[in-house]
């Protein structure tokens, strides 16, 4: 997703509303906008994924999360301290609604404008499919 946020940079938006079915997803999900704060959200996002069998399966991930903020150079008890407070809880259930208003039931989904992609795709199509829209909506007449 990377390359094609790049490639197209000024071209489209691109809005995550990063949305957790469970618990361990929630807290994952909080401290990745509390990671945010400190201007490493989406490497906080990357490693989430990456490393996704070291923390999903806990009940208490938080600890789990912090080992990687260490690895992200963050303030760890700033992190833990965001989490604990519960401030980011308003902004994860405005995206919990949106994303069952839209009828979103697992992730990734993404929409390229009204096209519904379900799953995790990889990057080539996604490109390919964001040029066909582009292609669409900039012909001339339409």
């Amino acid at each position: 997703m990377e390359r094609a946020i790049q490639q197209f940079e000024g071209k489209v938006h691109f809005i995550l509303y990063p949305i957790a079915f469970r618990p361990p997803g929630e807290i994952a999900t909080q401290a990745a906008l509390c990671a945010g704060e400190q201007g490493k959200f989406w490497e906080f996002h990357d490693m989430l994924f990456r490393r996704q069998a070291l923390w999903s399966h806990l009940t208490a991930p938080l600890e789990r999360l912090s080992d990687f903020a260490t690895d992200l150079a963050l303030d760890t008890t700033a992190l833990k301290s965001c989490v604990d407070s519960g401030r980011m809880q308003s902004l994860m259930k405005a995206d919990i609604a949106y994303a069952e208003q839209l009828q979103v039931n697992s992730t990734p989904t993404t929409f390229i404008n009204q096209q519904r992609v379900v799953g995790s795709q990889p990057e080539g199509d996604l490109i390919r499919l964001i040029r066909q829209e582009l292609d669409r909506v900039q012909r001339p007449g339409q």
